[in-house]
Formats: C-alpha cells, sequence, structure tokens
C-alpha cells in the first residue's frame, strides 16, 4: 500500500462523501466543515491521504482567537479504511504542520462523542478529557412560575425585562459569562463588535433576549442584570430565517453574569428563576458545560425529577 498525503484540493469534499458515510455526530459535523483550501487569517492546515488517487482520509488543524492557546484538530478515515495506521499518519503530519503556526501555539484539542471510535483514536494521540457538555432539552411546565424577589418594604427587588439582543449590556453579560465559564481553555482578547456577531446577531440566529434584574443600583441606576436568556432560529440552510414552529422547542442560551449574587447558590436561584418563565409555556434545549456549576446544579435537579433529558453530549479533549 502506498498512501500520498498532500495538501487539500477543491474537489476533495464530494470525493471524501463518496467513501464517508454520514457525520455520526454534531461535532463531526462541524469539523467537516472546516475541512478546506489553507486560506484565510487564522492559521489552518488539511491534508488528505490518497490511495491509487481515491481521497480515503482527511484531517485538519486551525487556530481560533477565540481560544488561541490551542488549535482544534480533527481526522477521519473512511470505514473500510481504518485500522491501517492512517489517522495515526495523520495525527502526526497535522502536528508538524501545527508546529510551524506563526503564533507558536501547537498544542491541540478535539471534541467528540464519549464512547465513541473517536474518542478511543484522540486518547490514544495523546489527548485527555477536559470538559463535558450537555444539550439538555427541559419539558414545558417543569418549573412552577417564580415568585420575584422583594425588598422588606414590599417593593420589588427583582425584575424582568426583555432587552434587545444588540444591546452593548447584554453582549458585555454574555461575555463576562462566557469567560468565567472557560477558564479551563482561557479566551482570547475579543472585541465586542465580535462577541456580537458570532453569539448575538442576526447572522447567529439571535432573535429574542430576556433578562433578570436585581434592584441593587443605587438610586437613578439601572438595576445589573443577574442572568440572561437568549433565543436562537431553528438553522435551515433553505429557510435562515425560519422562526420555532408552536411547541417546537427553542435553543436557548441561559446564563449568569459573575458576581452579581453573593453566593453559587443565589446564581442558580437567578437562572433558575428565568427557566421557570422560559418553559412555562414551551420546551426549551439548553446546552451546559460541566463548568457552569450554578446550572448545571439546576438542570442536575431537573433530570433527577424526569422533567428534562439529555439530548446530546460531547467531551473535549486536549493536549
Amino acid at each position: 500500500m502506498s498512501i500520498e498525503y498532500r495538501p487539500w484540493r477543491e474537489d476533495d469534499d464530494l470525493r471524501l462523501l463518496e467513501v464517508w458515510p454520514d457525520a455520526p455526530s454534531a461535532p463531526a459535523r462541524a469539523f467537516r466543515a472546516r475541512l478546506g483550501a489553507n486560506e484565510g487569517t487564522a492559521f489552518s492546515r488539511t491534508l488528505v491521504a490518497i490511495d491509487s488517487g481515491v481521497p480515503v482520509a482527511a484531517g485538519v488543524v486551525y487556530e481560533s482567537p477565540w481560544h488561541p492557546q490551542r488549535q482544534w484538530a480533527y481526522v477521519e478515515v473512511a470505514p473500510d479504511r481504518q485500522r491501517e495506521g492512517l489517522g495515526r499518519e495523520l495525527v502526526a503530519r497535522l502536528r508538524a504542520e501545527a508546529e510551524r503556526a506563526p503564533s507558536g501555539v501547537s498544542a491541540l484539542r478535539t471534541r467528540v462523542t464519549p464512547g465513541s471510535a473517536g474518542e478511543h483514536f484522540a486518547q490514544a494521540q495523546g489527548l485527555r478529557p477536559a470538559m463535558r457538555s450537555r444539550v439538555i432539552r427541559v419539558a414545558a411546565g417543569a418549573l412552577p412560575m417564580p415568585t420575584l424577589g422583594q425588598n422588606a418594604d414590599g417593593t420589588p427587588a427583582q425584575a424582568v425585562a426583555d432587552l434587545a439582543t444588540g444591546s452593548v449590556e447584554l453582549i458585555r453579560a454574555v461575555w463576562d459569562f462566557y469567560r468565567s465559564v472557560h477558564e479551563w481553555d482561557p479566551v482570547g482578547e475579543i472585541g465586542i463588535g465580535a462577541v456580537n456577531q458570532q453569539l448575538l446577531s442576526d447572522k447567529a440566529g439571535a432573535f429574542g433576549a430576556v433578562v433578570l434584574r436585581d434592584g441593587t443600583a443605587a438610586a437613578g441606576g439601572k438595576d445589573p442584570i443577574s442572568a440572561f436568556a437568549v433565543s436562537y432560529r431553528p438553522f435551515d440552510p433553505h429557510n435562515p430565517d425560519q422562526e420555532p414552529a408552536e411547541f417546537e422547542a427553542a435553543d436557548v442560551l441561559l446564563g449568569y453574569v459573575p458576581g452579581t449574587a453573593a453566593s453559587e447558590a443565589e446564581t442558580g436561584e437567578a437562572v433558575e428563576k428565568l427557566l421557570a418563565l422560559l418553559v412555562n409555556d414551551y420546551p426549551v434545549e439548553l446546552e451546559v458545560d460541566d463548568s457552569m456549576a450554578s446550572l448545571v446544579a439546576v438542570v442536575d435537579n431537573l433530570l433527577e425529577a424526569g422533567v428534562a433529558h439529555v439530548v446530546a453530549e460531547t467531551v473535549t479533549l486536549v493536549d
């Protein structure tokens, strides 16, 4: 067997789809989309394994300004060509490519489904589990309608309000949350405009946001956000402006603002109140990393009560 390893060419995606099955998971679909020509501002290299002129495997390494301390890596081999060493050779060659990155960063990370062949392969290449992420579907009516807090004089101590997804206040709240739950894989210096574009813009599918405010501001000031929820349109490439159908689970980013509560328990109460409002009539789906301690405590209670279930689970492995 004589295998040639070369950079990506324009028609390789179509040729690989002839020997690859449908992508087995959401991470695989996302990584396949990154296979391609080595161009753009961020460092990226794709290699393809060729046998007798036929592409049978491919892999990619690329940098992300959002998490600059490691490069993402992915390798896929045609099912009937696995266990021949093609994947190991691709990883070795991709590591050599990563070491040439101008940033000097060569450590790798990847994302897989727990228990999958991909996880076993990544661990065999020296990567170790660093973070579990679950998509949780919470049933309609899973929580009773919440009672918002009151001050000693009976005035409201909390309030729920709609907020524009382009609001600078919301962008900062989401960004503070994102950075705080990614201390295990520190984020880069991202401008507020890029944060908005990636997480809260029309292009990102964001179409609504509500926040829970705590009445702790000084007189005349704006009460701070303690928790937020951003809903997203379901992604359909043929109908990108589609809105959720009635009774369809909404995709929601639920989070909290670090430092606004006196304790982790109070933070949990804030996100639980907002979640209760969201699921009053319709189900929602949330992506929850194990680093989101206060949110994890809430969803684990719902899972134990049988009013929520895990839709999907992934694990990120790192050098």
